[in-house]
């Protein structure tokens, strides 16, 4: 039986994937009384200062960092800066 080599996926096909980025602002510690005690309206305080930048993950890898910015009636990351890409 003759082994063959596996083809190279094509970097077009690879571009074309869609992936789904997360974007972490900060954290929370709360207790489950406190967290089954929210109501609408309530606020949860991030440990976060405003200006600290904004990770963009691709599920537990951070491919991106940047900051907070307002677009239309939405929120959106100006990168500031952005992870090497394996060749």
């Amino acid at each position: 039986m003759s082994e063959s080599k596996p083809s190279r996926v094509s970097a077009t096909l690879i571009d074309s994937v869609a992936v789904e980025l997360d974007a972490l602002l900060g954290q929370a510690k709360m207790t489950v009384g406190a967290l089954t005690a929210l109501k609408p309206g309530a606020v949860v305080s991030l440990e976060a200062a405003l200006n600290r930048p904004v990770e963009l993950r691709l599920g537990e890898v951070v491919v991106a960092r940047g900051e907070l910015v307002a677009v239309d009636d939405k929120f959106g990351v100006r990168l500031t800066e952005i992870a090497a890409w394996p060749e």
